[in-house]
């Protein structure tokens, strides 16, 4: 069990899927060019062993490429069918945390004049980006009427004590400040970084506003996950923990933050938001600080919006449609295109499952494409051909003005209301239809040096 990041690195280390860069790197976009760089390439992950101006090393892109989250996660298929069920059990069963005395993430404690935000090497990523941001902490905060939450927002850098936070009032971080804010009181927050997989990743579960994520990653790991409560505030974070930085939210206190390269790919527009004022910052020995890198896909913040939106869109959808075969959130799209694959068994079976698909609690797509399941929707080569000859725009395509929209879309004419589209790319049910031309062993002819002996693609030399 992956019960921290430091086992999880060891990991990708032994499946050499970990490179050091023993080089002296800037955190002033240095640290990002090599994740820009190593994502673009879907290579390893990056340990930057000497970060200038900083004591601690950097990790980044753990996430960039699939494998290794599927790694971190410890799931042993890559079957949807099998990710859902793994997903969906820690929400079904979960497993509330257990408060310990002390733990990792306290061997040091910085609090006063000692906290200050310059002990950590906090990266610049984008050229345009307004400063230094905090892209990989785990928000953690306490409502009095739905609970705990755990979630990840941007934190600008202002300077050794403040930071500004990106929290829209429609997400939960949002709601639990402008609850407080209301009542003329402090949001207290404490920020972990450098986390195990499976509270990384439950941090990104969209859903009930009552969910304690945690009891989630309680659920995956069979056990509760360890948490201390922290030092100036009442908050509980995990005990493993690598970083964790204490403070509040400030009440009637906005300042300009960003731009910042969000995960569409643009800047996000700058705008006054709320202020974080730090307390304390605790660590473990030696910390590790872990970066992650927004922007353009696919990065880190992609990969972890795509296995559980593809994981909680085909358990709703199987609902419908017990014959659904994948759900593949496309890697360009930023979860926003969405391509399934079904067996048919009614005429209207794949228009049920467009509109289902659009409106699949918070997750909604802006494109959905259904096809086939003799269509592989991770081959963006087959899912084309499925559109080049399944469809016929007059009658295949269905647009939907004034939906729901993202408010880091570019293309919205107003913020978070937008067009959504969804796409038939199957054939007629029980009509007749042009035979698929197939060649007989092709898929089990193996080339020496580039397929496996089961004709895979894979070049093995």
């Amino acid at each position: 069990m992956l019960k921290d990041l430091r086992s999880f690195l060891r990991l990708l280390e032994q499946r050499e899927d970990l490179v050091h860069i023993a080089e002296p790197v800037s955190p002033r976009f240095g640290v990002a060019a090599g994740i820009r760089k190593t994502s673009d390439l879907k290579g390893p992950a990056l340990w930057f062993d000497h970060v200038i101006g900083s004591s601690m090393p950097v990790v980044g892109g753990v996430y960039a490429a699939r494998r290794r989250a599927l790694w971190g996660l410890e799931i042993g298929s890559t079957e949807i069918a099998s990710l859902s069920e793994w997903f969906m059990r820690g929400l079904r069963n979960p497993i509330p945390p257990k408060v310990v005395g002390d733990g990792p993430c306290k061997e040091v404690i910085l609090k006063g004049d000692e906290a200050d935000f310059g002990r950590l090497p906090i990266c610049t990523h984008n050229a345009d980006d307004a400063g230094a941001f905090i892209t990989m902490g785990i928000q953690f905060a306490v409502h009095r009427t739905y609970g705990p939450n755990a979630s990840i927002s941007r934190m600008q850098i202002f300077d050794g004590q403040t930071a500004g936070v990106l929290s829209p009032q429609a997400q939960q971080l949002g709601i639990y400040f402008a609850d407080a804010e209301a009542r003329g009181e402090p949001l207290q927050v404490a920020v972990a970084i450098g986390n195990d997989p499976y509270v990384t990743f439950c941090s990104q579960i969209q859903g009930n506003i009552y969910l304690d994520e945690l009891t989630v990653a309680g659920g995956w790991m069979g056990e509760p996950v360890e948490v201390v409560r922290c030092e100036t505030i009442d908050v509980c974070v995990p005990a493993t923990s690598e970083l964790v930085i204490e403070g509040e939210m400030v009440p009637g206190e906005r300042r300009e933050e960003g731009p910042f390269g969000e995960y569409p790919g643009y800047y996000g527009p700058p705008g006054k938001r709320p202020i974080f004022r730090l307390k304390a910052i605790t660590h473990r020995r030696d910390p590790i600080y872990l970066a992650g890198l927004t922007g353009r896909p696919t990065t880190d913040n992609h990969v972890m919006r795509q296995i559980p939106f593809e994981a909680i869109m085909y358990d709703r959808l199987r609902q419908i449609c017990p014959t659904i075969k994948d759900v593949c959130a496309t890697d360009g799209s930023a979860t926003k295109h969405v391509a399934i694959s079904i067996r048919q068994t009614f005429a209207s079976q794949a228009r049920d499952v467009m509109l289902a698909a659009l409106t699949v609690e918070r997750i909604r797509p802006k494109l959905v494409v259904v096809v086939d399941d003799d269509i592989d929707v991770r081959d963006p080569e087959q899912v084309e051909w499925a559109l080049a000859f399944r469809v016929q725009a007059d009658r295949d395509i269905a647009i939907f003005p004034r939906g729901i929209g993202q408010n880091l879309d570019p293309s919205t004419p107003v913020p978070g209301v937008g067009t959504v589209m969804a796409i038939d790319a199957t054939r007629p049910f029980g009509a007749s239809f042009w035979k698929v031309a197939e060649v007989p062993g092709a898929d089990r002819f193996a080339i020496p040096g580039w397929t496996d002996a089961d004709g895979k693609a894979v070049r093995t030399g």
